[in-house]
């Protein structure tokens, strides 16, 4: 055992060496004289032995834009320094770490074949660690090898299999997103459904690996506009990164896909949980603007605000084909969203609602075109009621419960002050 950790200690120590002398040898180029203290950091650490700090100091020199700009760098950084102590590292750091680097290859396919390397080589190192640890065991754990080893001939995953489920299926999750860029929609379709299995299957999933598995299948659907699955996905992906630490650009295009998606998406019918994200507020004070605005009016449901918007911001509607092809059914959605926000902003005691009433909230032309919209909001499970036509009115029973922005809870709260004057104006009579 002395023997091994000796040997181990001097593999470090010549690791060690090899990457000062690396680093030495970069700091005296001119084109990386802007990287210099974040490299004479990187040499420090890697002297000091300081594992954790150092993949932490990695992570920020592959994010930063200065090591970014300089062709091929991070590249070489990563074979000739990098991989010298990906063993040391946290293998989720390293892929992160290589996703980093990879996109400094200009054509897809070999930014694929990078991170397939990557994922070969943190399986590889982890297994030669593995390797030596059980040639040093005892006969009491080889017996424990023993039958770890039949559970896996039985389908289960084997510890070190185990613990690389997430730097896998992170790796894999970039993977996809390469191929659907490089236009292989059925490859990236299968990393997305893959990883949308694996990550049933890992409890207390790191955010970063939950996000990528999101990111791809939002993207995906992007692809093949489906607003409904990518309104859905994008949603999710943003519950598990900092909108903060986004790129503004990035931040700015993803709130405008998003925000038509969820007015396109023929099942999306609730806005408050997108209007109360930050991302939305990226849409303020650009070109964009409108875009926010026209949330708000599907939000409340107001046909008013709604044609005042298409009249003043008419180029920038038909700037956007999408909107243009869907017209009508963009008046269908906001005319259920209308009668639906309608009968929830109604007193509790008012429970028959007459459909001339609804008809003129509504913009509708007749009390049939009232019930047609009516039956419309109940066969999406928006209403529950009765209508009466002899009589001419609805008897609401249940409106869908709906994520409601500040200012609705603020209404709401009115109305529940209002609801508590009325009860004590009853008590003393009940006493």
């Amino acid at each position: 055992r002395r023997e091994r950790e000796e040997r181990e200690k001097r593999e470090e120590e010549r690791m060690v060496e090899k990457g000062t002398e690396y680093l030495d040898k970069i700091l005296g180029e001119s084109s990386l004289s802007r990287c210099s203290t974040k490299l004479e950091k990187l040499k420090q650490l890697c002297s000091n032995k300081l594992w954790h700090q150092l993949s932490l100091a990695l992570e920020d020199c592959v994010s930063d834009e200065t090591f970014q700009s300089v062709p091929g760098f991070l590249l070489d950084l990563y074979t000739n320094f990098i991989q010298l102590f990906a063993l040391k590292f946290n293998a989720l750091k390293v892929v992160q770490i290589a996703v980093k680097v990879s996109q400094q290859h200009t054509q897809p396919g070999d930014a694929i074949q990078f991170l397939e390397a990557v994922k070969l080589s943190i399986r590889d190192d982890k297994q030669d660690l593995q390797n030596i640890s059980s040639s040093s065991s005892s006969s009491q754990q080889q017996k424990d090898n023993d039958k770890a080893g039949d559970q896996d001939q039985d389908g289960q995953l084997s510890p070190e299999e185990f613990r690389l489920r997430e730097p896998t299926l992170f790796v894999n999750m970039s993977v996809g997103q390469l191929c659907l860029q490089s236009g292989n929609a059925q490859k990236a379709k299968d990393y997305m459904e893959e990883g949308l299995k694996m990550l049933d299957q890992i409890e207390d999933a790191d955010p970063s690996v939950i996000s990528s598995v999101y990111s791809l299948s939002s993207q995906y659907h992007k692809v093949h506009r489906n607003f409904d699955e990518f309104y859905k996905n994008s949603l999710l992906y943003l519950a598990y990164v900092s909108t903060d630490k986004l790129p503004a650009d990035f931040k700015l295009a993803l709130a405008v896909d998003i925000s038509l998606a969820a007015l396109l998406g023929e099942g999306v019918f609730n806005f408050g949980e997108l209007l109360l994200h930050p991302i939305v507020t990226s849409l303020v004070g650009t070109k964009f603007e409108w875009l926010h605005a026209l949330l708000k009016c599907f939000n409340k449901g107001d046909m008013h605000a709604y044609d005042m918007i298409c009249e003043r911001y008419a180029d920038a509607l038909n700037g956007q084909p999408e909107l243009v092809k869907k017209a009508e059914g963009l008046r269908n959605k906001i005319t259920l969203l209308c009668l639906v926000e309608y009968l929830f902003s109604l007193p509790p005691e008012k429970r028959l609602v007459p459909l001339d009433e609804i008809a003129s909230r509504a913009k509708l032309a007749s009390r049939e075109e009232a019930e047609v919209v009516i039956m419309k909001a109940m066969a999406q499970g928006m209403v529950k009621g009765v209508i009466d036509q002899v009589a001419g009115v609805i008897q609401v029973s249940w409106v869908q419960p709906r994520v409601l922005t500040h200012d609705q809870v603020r209404g709401l709260q009115t109305r529940l002050d209002q609801w508590s004057q009325k009860l004590a104006s009853i008590s003393p009579l009940v006493h």
